[in-house]
């Protein structure tokens, strides 16, 4: 008789669910024991808030001296530079230093004089990595510089416990982190996939779109919850990080699909940095991503792929 397993746990200041279904209950409930296990692993690699993690250490040493780090972390960073390439620096895991200028970090919102901008775009941008595939050894071209996977470490915790389930034998499942990072294989029964609902950004009661997930990945990013207001204007919290400064375009929010939650939560962020048209640009030359953009003012998403 068929089975639905559903735990969870919180990791990377989220709550991650995992769904598994089969027939085999005691199968799908170990298989997805260990995913959940798998996750909370990634967590304590990639945690830029857990002092232990490779990550602090890391940021703690790399500027003086080149750091050796587990070759799963150098994968990620490795890959994430990558990203960073193919999406001229929209997306950018050295960005920290902005977060912490313009006062999102501590939650308190703060506009940076120009000369403190300028200072602090000083130690950001992926080309201050160094990086040795030889010697898995990661070092930072100044002090200051700082390297923080929250843009990219949720959707790869996603991807390493979907591989665990379908590794064990789970017949179909699904796993989120936050509910902006998803992936899925198989269907339950009688379905076409894992039903998700792209919900409103400023009305969470509010559905955009239905989809059915089946081997694909989907993450959201949306400037529309965390922000500040000063003198009538609206910072939000995603930056830019080749100029410094919050996104402003005509992005309400964004939803990418694709193979693997590890590239649609990069591409998330890239592309609500991009903007429509660099987003039309990069899907172009990558057929296998997809888009959904919701425009300031609109009530109608637009897909692109």
């Amino acid at each position: 008789m068929s089975c639905l397993i559903h735990l969870h746990t919180i990791a990377m200041g989220c709550d991650f669910e995992v769904f598994a279904f089969g027939e085999d209950r005691g199968l799908l409930r170990s298989a997805a024991e260990v995913a959940i296990e798998e996750i909370e692993r990634i967590e304590h690699l990639l945690s830029h808030y857990l002092p232990e993690s490779e990550i602090s250490y890391l940021n703690a040493h790399a500027a003086r001296e080149p750091v050796r780090v587990h070759p799963e972390v150098f994968e990620l960073i490795e890959r994430a530079v990558y990203l960073s390439e193919e999406t001229e620096g929209a997306f950018d895991i050295t960005v920290m230093p902005l977060v912490r200028c313009w006062g999102f970090f501590e939650g308190i919102g703060q506009i940076p004089d120009s000369r403190t901008l300028a200072e602090t775009l000083e130690r950001v941008g992926f080309s201050r990595l160094r990086l040795s595939a030889g010697n898995l050894t990661i070092a930072f071209a100044r002090e200051g510089v700082e390297v923080h996977l929250g843009a990219i470490g949720k959707g790869y915790a996603v991807d390493r416990a979907i591989e665990v389930l379908r590794d064990a034998g789970v017949e179909a499942a699904m796993v989120h982190g936050g509910h902006s990072s998803v992936r899925a294989y198989g269907a339950p029964p009688d379905t076409g996939g894992w039903q998700i609902n792209l919900a409103h950004p400023l009305y969470p009661d509010r559905s955009l779109a239905h989809l059915l997930l089946r081997n694909r990945a989907i993450s959201t990013s949306s400037a529309a919850e965390q922000y500040f207001e000063r003198a009538g204007r609206r910072y939000g919290h995603i930056l830019d990080p080749r100029t410094g400064m919050p996104v402003e375009n005509e992005l309400l929010c964004v939803s990418v699909l694709a193979d693997e939650a590890t590239v649609t939560d990069a591409l998330s962020t890239a592309f609500f940095v991009l903007g429509e048209e660099g987003t039309r640009e990069y899907i172009l030359a990558h057929p296998g991503v997809q888009a959904v953009l919701l425009r300031q003012g609109d009530e109608q998403v637009e897909w692109i792929g």
